[in-house]
């Protein structure tokens, strides 16, 4: 029969990860700036199931939005 011939691929996952050599976690403290995430804050008062919905469609929360 024919000779098999093996492919192999070469994949780059992050230009960074040669250089530095290890993962960047959330721990990670060597000089890199990771941006703290800010809490959400709800601007109105919520919404509860039975309420009207916000959107304006004179329907309940939960049968129009809240699905």
């Amino acid at each position: 029969m024919g000779t098999d011939k093996k492919v192999t691929e070469e994949v780059v996952l992050d230009s960074h990860t040669e250089e530095e050599g290890h993962v960047h976690g959330p721990n990670c403290n060597h000089g890199h700036h990771h941006h703290q995430l800010k809490p959400i804050v709800r601007v109105g008062a919520k919404v509860g199931r039975n309420d009207d919905c916000p959107c304006g469609s004179q329907k309940k929360f939960k049968k129009c939005c809240g699905k």
